[in-house]
């Protein structure tokens, strides 16, 4: 318990020092005006719920893929990376806490947008199952953070991962069913987001804000399935990584 609060308290630090690193949660959000916009010039307010929840999903991911999948890099750019490397157990939880933490600082954005398409154009923008919507919607900070996690060990490990960095977010938003359903999407996209857990997530979600939710229990079983798995996947990673740093198989570039 004392790591994981030491590692909290370290990642507080960090981000009151860089305010800047919580940018993508003040611009992200700012895309559901276009949004709502378009809803009320096109009479279809009836969306407004689902534009809401989709503004909330892309700032959840992009603040994970930009902020929170760059822990690892930042504490090599610090020089403290190589010292933390004499504990890589600790360190690994640390890490996983201190991503976790970055990621969870995006699920007010879903207050946000409501009270944005709500407030600003009188839309009725309303979770009618909150009791299943904000468990979704933690869910979906925890399938983020270790997607960050997963993208950290590859900012160490790709050299111009920066560049990979950049190319994650649009192509996601799409098999995450976020821009089309994924019901929508050619047959082998298809599948291969019926196997990425934000498109799970991101239904649940919407059915969560629509009303009763059919098949919760094995839905919710499939995202938790999946989101573990991709965890464990990232965990492996980094684990590789560090270790082949820590053993000088891999130098820390530039």
């Amino acid at each position: 318990m004392a790591v994981l609060a030491a590692a909290t308290r370290a990642q507080g630090v960090i981000l009151a020092r860089s305010p800047g690193m919580l940018a993508t949660l003040a611009v992200i959000p700012l895309y559901s005006l276009v949004f709502f916009h378009f809803l009320q010039r096109h009479h279809r307010e009836e969306l407004a719920t689902t534009v809401a929840l989709t503004a909330f999903v892309m700032s959840l991911w992009a603040h994970a893929v930009f902020v929170a999948s760059d822990v690892v890099d930042d504490d090599r750019s610090d020089g403290t990376l190589e010292l933390s490397l004499l504990t890589p157990d600790r360190y690994l939880v640390a890490l996983a806490v201190r991503t976790f933490t970055t990621t969870l600082l995006a699920l007010p954005v879903l207050a946000e947008v409501v009270l944005i398409g709500r407030g600003l154009f009188g839309l009725d923008v309303t979770l009618h199952n909150p009791a299943v919507a904000l468990p979704v919607a933690v869910l979906l900070v925890a399938g983020c953070a270790s997607a960050a996690l997963l993208v950290s060990g590859l900012m160490i490990k790709v050299r111009g991962a920066r560049t990979l960095q950049n190319s994650l977010t649009y192509p996601f938003y799409l098999l995450g069913g976020l821009i089309l359903p994924v019901g929508h999407l050619p047959a082998p996209f298809g599948t291969v987001a019926k196997g990425f857990f934000l498109s799970w997530a991101t239904d649940l979600l919407r059915d969560a804000a629509a009303g009763p939710v059919p098949q919760l229990a094995q839905r919710l079983a499939v995202l938790c399935a999946l989101i573990l798995v991709q965890t464990l996947l990232g965990v492996l990673l980094l684990r590789g990584v560090l270790g082949s740093v820590r053993n000088g198989k891999m130098v820390l570039h530039d």
